[in-house]
């Protein structure tokens, strides 16, 4: 193969990883094979995330993976503490314990202010001299680094100062305004660091791309390359239970995105209306905060008709749409929760449910749902709203626009996208 159509793409995850954040660039490097490239993967061998999905593998068994060891300075700790939960740590869910243990909060101390940017750190070293080796051997000409962990990023701009290689960098969350760093208890100081190596990086990769408008304002004026979904071209089945009213969530479900007002509301309407208790089901796969759990084990009318599925493989995922009357979709309650424009949406989307977002109404998302009938993006404390998105819902007077919504999965397709990425890749 001529090796200008080779692209190397550095990236923590990948499959078997499981969850949201293997998505992209495992879609993108399929797209980029259709088309004539050969992407090479470069991911680390031993990664540490709980989130497994082995169903992945035979989608991605064509491209090319290059793995290497990583050393994840959170084994250590575990070790040395003895620690056995670790799902906890590599979830951010211990940032939300109200009492934080001895342990719990060196943890987080470490995590925000000496593992920086983030603890992949200590795989830049080894990881770029091998990207360099890959290079030379095969000719290769662009290498995209994507983050979080933004680690990541720095091996791009390593391997970008000794070979002069072409290099993207492509951010799917924010870096130095990440909402998480500051639950991290990370000083000042430290967030200075951020600031620069973020700059460092935007300034030195040939081309910066980003998931929504807001974020590449605030990355400075970076390309946006949208998240985006590759549709099945059959009809979408209907509902397979017309006897149950139901909503389904599915992701991380933690404090930052807990919709307490709906559980709420919820409970309320059950007590009001025996049609609609006797119809409702909630339906949520994903890891869940224990704490959101007993809030709802709280609410009488609720609290039986809400089944916690656990971490779902995508393909089971996709049958759980084909379940539900309405997909919620939670943003984070975080200053910066007006980019995020999520994979899930576009998911949402292909299912041809009706979808309620809770979060800002002036957003990426917002702009999308406020100008087509596919669902309705309410904020979190808009009760009124919401009960009466879900009332109308219910009574069957809300369906999707089916002609919005094959709009948007054409603007938002894999298909066109990578025409996008190529015509980035080639400039």
């Amino acid at each position: 193969m001529d090796s200008s159509r080779k692209i190397l793409i550095i990236t923590y995850y990948w499959p078997p990883s499981g969850g949201v954040g293997v998505q992209r660039w495992m879609n993108f490097a399929l797209q980029l094979k259709k088309k004539g490239w050969e992407p090479i993967v470069l991911t680390p061998e031993n990664p540490q995330f709980e989130i497994k999905d082995e169903k992945l593998l035979e989608k991605v068994k064509d491209i090319r993976v290059e793995k290497l060891t990583i050393w994840e300075p959170f084994n250590l700790f575990h070790k040395l503490t003895g620690n056995k939960n670790r799902e906890n740590v590599q979830q951010g869910l211990v940032l939300e314990k109200s009492q934080k243990s001895v342990k719990d909060g060196l943890m987080v101390w470490i995590r925000g202010n000496l593992l920086v940017p983030d603890p992949r750190v200590f795989w830049v070293k080894p990881a770029s001299k091998k990207a360099i080796e890959l290079i030379r051997e095969e000719g290769i000409e662009t290498i995209i680094t994507t983050g979080p962990p933004h680690s990541m990023h720095l091996i791009g701009r390593r391997v970008k100062r000794k070979t002069n290689i072409k290099w993207l960098a492509d951010f799917r969350d924010p870096w130095s305004k990440w909402d998480v760093i500051q639950k991290l208890n990370t000083s000042s100081f430290v967030k200075g660091i951020h600031k620069r190596m973020e700059r460092s990086v935007i300034a030195e990769a040939d081309i910066a791309t980003t998931v929504s408008s807001r974020l590449a304002q605030a990355f400075g004026g970076v390309e946006v390359l949208h998240n985006g979904i590759t549709t099945n071209k059959g009809k979408t089945e209907d509902k397979q239970n017309i006897s149950t009213f139901t909503i389904g969530y599915f992701g991380m479900l933690n404090e930052l995105r807990n919709p307490r007002q709906l559980w709420h509301l919820l409970d309320q309407i059950c007590r009001e209306n025996q049609v609609f208790a006797n119809k409702l089901k909630v339906r949520i796969g994903g890891i869940v905060s224990e704490s959101i759990k007993a809030e709802i084990a709280d609410l009488h009318e609720l609290k039986n008709r809400v089944e916690f599925l656990g971490y779902l493989p995508h393909e089971s995922v996709q049958e759980e749409y084909r379940k539900c009357d309405v997909l919620l979709l939670l943003l984070n309650k975080s200053d910066n929760s007006n980019w995020i424009l999520p994979v899930k949406f576009f998911e949402y989307l292909a299912a041809k449910r009706m979808i309620l977002a809770l979060g800002e109404r002036k957003s990426d998302l917002g702009d999308l749902m406020n100008a087509k009938d596919i669902g309705e993006i309410l904020s979190y404390n808009e009760v009124d709203g919401i009960r009466g998105f879900l009332e109308d819902a219910f009574e069957n007077e809300r369906r999707p626009n089916i002609a919005d919504i094959k709009s948007l999965l054409f603007q938002f397709s894999h298909d066109r996208l990578v025409e996008k990425l190529e015509k980035l890749i080639d400039g």
